[in-house]
């Protein structure tokens, strides 16, 4: 991909599939700048979660001890919006605690 717009799009596009597969409602932001990319709802719990999806190209930086970190790790950010991140090659998004929690399930499964 050569733009960082188009690989965010991307990034995007792989979280909405991601989350229909797994049966919930996905509703997408048709303008490219804003606070949220997404919205997630369950129609089973009738709960809804606002998410702001981040993109990377390359995978966590992996210190000496073994544990890793990304620069924009998935969070709660202070406004309520989820923020998870999408990591090019990896079969599914990464999200931080409590999300499922939020949507008002226990898992994805």
């Amino acid at each position: 991909m050569k733009s960082c717009s188009a690989f965010g799009a991307y990034g995007e596009l792989f979280a909405c599939n991601y989350f229909i597969n797994l049966g919930l409602e996905v509703f997408r932001n048709v303008s490219p700048v804003g606070p949220v990319d997404l919205v997630i709802l369950s129609t089973e719990t009738g709960k809804s979660v606002l998410v702001d999806v981040k993109a990377s190209r390359s995978p966590p930086y992996v210190r000496a001890d073994g544990t890793a970190t990304f620069p924009m790790g998935p969070k709660l950010r202070e406004d309520m919006v989820w923020q998870i991140l999408y990591v090019h090659g990896e079969a599914a998004v990464r999200l931080p605690a409590g999300f499922w929690e939020a949507l008002g399930m226990e898992t994805a499964e």
